[in-house]
């Protein structure tokens, strides 16, 4: 049968458009949260405080963040900070997200295409405190506010269709719009063939039916992968999503400035200021002193992916892949127990 609507690109595009026109008419900023840092939402940046990353982004240009905010129009979400709204095409104050989308619509004739909605969430952060929008509750980091409103207000915040992105106020209205925009879509099990209307359901499928467990789900195609940045890395180099970042002094390529910048310090300037405080010994990064830490713990927290053998360092369990599994090792990943130190 014929496909008489939009596209899930097109769709995607068009609520992207609306976040532009958005982000380019108000004092709204974008923003992106891993594990415990805020990160600018075009360039990757870390930061530890609110502050400091709504200071950056002067930065960006209004080219640039159309260019950046259309690039990743498969990201189904953008946290957006409203601490600070305004509109800037004329002096209106607003107090609430919404009432400013309301605004630049009546009062500017933006384009925002209204038929589609928004795929933006609000939060008000804060270097000290932040509140829940919806009951009042407070919080000192991002993340425990981030869990509460998934949790708490999962039946009173808005509601995000999984296959596009789109925004409904209630799951009566997201049920409706599956059925009429998403009946026939599916998306395929590469495992058995099996078609699901929601990457949710088919990552339940694929976990009990298949043991495909890997929490990183492709926003473009049903791969899966066990890290943040082995998701990122496919989508830059398989989807062209996500901008590729050269080392300026080698060959290496990143999906992050953050890492690349890491990289050059680490590995060509080479500076060590994280200094053991048992034995005095120096590191480049946080995470090669406390990996060096280990040592004096006695903590083995370095596992063999083979058998499952645990060591006190990544040095150790190298070498005992070399010396047990010298067939396997070359292609065997090394697993730390925390994702962040998985080795590339």
């Amino acid at each position: 049968m014929r496909r008489t609507g939009p596209t899930r690109k097109e769709q995607r595009q068009r609520l992207r458009n609306n976040v532009i026109q958005v982000l380019i008419n108000s004092t709204v900023i974008p923003f992106r949260w891993l594990k415990s840092s805020y990160r600018c939402f075009y360039c990757y940046d870390i930061f530890e405080e609110s502050s400091d990353l709504k200071a950056h982004q002067i930065a960006h240009a209004d080219d640039e963040i159309k260019h950046r905010t259309m690039n990743n129009y498969w990201e189904p979400v953008v946290y957006v900070d409203v601490s600070e709204l305004s509109c800037r095409l004329c002096p209106e104050m607003l107090s609430d997200f919404y009432e400013l989308i309301d605004h630049l619509v009546s009062k500017h004739d933006i384009d925002y295409n209204t038929e589609v909605g928004s795929c933006m969430v609000p939060f008000k952060i804060d270097d000290l405190t932040l509140s829940c929008l919806i009951c009042g509750a407070n919080f000192f980091t991002f993340g425990p506010l981030l869990q509460h409103t998934n949790k708490d207000h999962k039946g009173t915040s808005r509601i995000l269709c999984e296959i596009c992105g789109q925004n409904f106020k209630d799951g009566v209205m997201l049920k409706a719009h599956v059925k009429v925009a998403h009946e026939n879509a599916g998306l395929l099990c590469t495992e058995c063939g099996e078609k699901f209307e929601t990457k949710c359901k088919l990552k339940t499928h694929q976990k009990h039916q298949h043991d495909i467990e890997k929490k990183y789900v492709c926003l473009v195609c049903p791969l899966s992968f066990q890290s943040h940045y082995k998701r990122s890395r496919h989508m830059a180099t398989e989807h062209d999503n996500r901008e590729v970042i050269n080392c300026p002094h080698c060959p290496k390529t990143f999906v992050f400035r953050s890492m690349m910048m890491t990289h050059v310090r680490d590995a060509h300037l080479k500076v060590k200021n994280h200094i053991c405080g048992v034995c005095g010994w120096k590191a480049v990064n946080t995470n090669r002193l406390k990996n060096h830490m280990y040592k004096h713990s006695g903590e083995k927290n370095f596992k063999c992916d083979i058998c499952d053998k645990a060591f006190t360092t990544r040095k150790i369990m190298k070498a005992h892949l070399a010396r047990m599994h010298k067939q396997a090792s070359s292609q065997q990943p090394l697993m730390h127990f925390d994702d962040t130190y998985i080795a590339q």
